[in-house]
């Protein structure tokens, strides 16, 4: 017999590295508190449109790409291109998100002046020598009008974040390496593409023909009955005893209370649970992610009919920067996006409010929510109906934060783990919090562990 791996969480990351596991042989059990896998990637039809749980869509990385073509999934994608038009409101009215040189010269979100100091970025002032927010960055290298108009909504739209906490380095790393290299951000996103000998693939906004949900059932499917639902971890510690695998789980499910043993343990949890479970085993551990923020998020789904709106819906959808004295952080247009979002003549809207910035949105009751949403898309895209409420799914802890001293905290959860061989985190509030990046991070897990026990 194998070693022996429990992984606690049956999310896209717990999956992902039970799946990459099993491929490699390995003994594997995967315990999900809920009666369903998933976690918040699920999907769901209601009154003919598709609404989503959590995340939308995924970039196609060539870690997720790979994976679902050996799920044998590639015929249920559904792609739009990542040039897809995206708009900001500003000013009391939509503007096209500059996607290129051409339409940065041509914007009218960007004054002369802010443009004359986007192309004089390679003589911006060195970086300090602390740790930068996104905010401090980008006002450094291109100015304030930038990071209020620009940056900020698109790091409302990813993370429901202030830029002026969240590191760089953590969010952005590439940007930060591109200065470190090049001098310059220009110059480096220049020379890095003249230097490439092999042509990029163009990345595709992704999804399923059934919505996201597919991908954690399909990975399911394969795991089998290595999967078990309805199960709860109550604690984990180690055992001292040299007979038998180190690491001893207190499980509760609906054969009663059970004890199993494990070789090695993956947390796939959101931070503040893997704290309540490492405690035992290492409470400086358990404090470093507690340390992790995760804001509370709304997401309202939205049906109208076409005919509702003046001019038809084309693109990703819009966002607003925090200065527009507008609640919503942004909208995307599901049926414009991917087919099957919408019956036919019907337009399918899911709009996100909340955030690091409007923590009082758990205040506000559904019928509030519902009536703010409707009365700031009035006032942004002119449609007067009254919408369907297809779906409203609120997230107490909604993203995590990479706020400033994140890779610090990753740099002490590592030194503590290393005093806790067998036992490994995955998940969003690591290295990154797209589906992409957990699926990265969840098979870069399944082969450290690997590498603890030589064949």
């Amino acid at each position: 017999m194998g070693p022996q791996v429990i992984i606690v969480g049956g999310g896209i990351s717990g999956l992902t590295c039970a799946y990459y596991l099993k491929r490699r042989g390995y003994e594997v059990l995967l315990l999900e508190r809920g009666r369903r896998i998933g976690g918040v990637m699920w999907s769901e039809r209601r009154g003919g449109f598709l609404t989503e749980y959590g995340p939308n869509s995924f970039q196609s990385a060539p870690e997720i790409m790979q994976l679902i073509d050996e799920l044998k999934l590639t015929d249920q994608l559904v792609t739009a291109p990542s040039s897809i038009p995206r708009y900001v409101y500003h000013g009391g009215r939509l503007h096209a998100f500059p996607m290129n040189p051409f339409t940065f010269l041509s914007t009218s979100l960007l004054s002369f002046r802010d443009k004359v100091k986007i192309f004089l970025e390679p003589w911006a002032p060195p970086p300090p020598g602390h740790e930068e927010s996104i905010a401090e960055f980008v006002t450094r290298r291109f100015g304030q009008r930038v990071l209020e108009t620009l940056v900020d909504p698109f790091v409302s739209g990813v993370y429901a974040g202030d830029p002026a906490r969240l590191s760089l380095s953590s969010t952005f790393p590439s940007l930060a390496e591109l200065e470190k290299t090049y001098g310059s951000v220009l110059k480096g996103l220049v020379r890095s593409r003249r230097d490439t000998t092999r042509p990029r693939p163009k990345r595709l906004l992704c999804s399923f023909r059934d919505g996201l949900k597919q991908l954690p059932q399909a990975l399911a499917e394969q795991l089998g009955d290595a999967v078990v639902t309805g199960a709860r971890t109550i604690r984990l510690e180690t055992v001292t005893s040299m007979m038998g695998p180190p690491y001893r789980l207190t499980i509760e499910w609906s054969a009663g209370i059970d004890r199993v043993r494990a070789d090695a343990i993956v947390l796939a949890t959101p931070a503040y649970v893997a704290a309540d479970l490492v405690r035992s085993l290492s409470s400086s551990l358990a404090e470093v992610l507690e340390t992790i923020e995760y804001p509370p998020l709304a997401v309202l789904c939205l049906g109208y009919d076409e005919a509702d709106f003046r001019q038809p819906l084309d693109g990703f959808g819009f966002l607003v920067p925090r200065r527009q004295g507008i609640r919503l952080l942004g909208c995307l247009w599901n049926s414009s996006l991917f087919p099957g979002r919408a019956p036919e003549g019907k337009v399918c809207l899911t709009c996100f409010v909340g955030g690091t910035t409007d923590p009082g949105v758990r205040q506000l009751s559904d019928e509030q929510l519902v009536g703010l949403v409707r009365d700031e898309l009035q006032l942004i895209l002119g449609v007067r109906a009254e919408p369907y409420v297809v779906a409203i799914h609120r997230h107490d802890r909604a993203i995590p934060q990479y706020h400033l001293g994140h890779q610090a905290k990753l740099h002490q959860m590592e030194e503590h783990l290393g005093r806790l061989p067998g036992l490994f985190l995955v998940g969003n509030y690591l290295r990154g919090v797209s589906v992409s990046d957990c699926v990265r991070e969840a098979r870069k897990t399944a082969e450290r562990l690997d590498s603890m026990f030589p064949a």
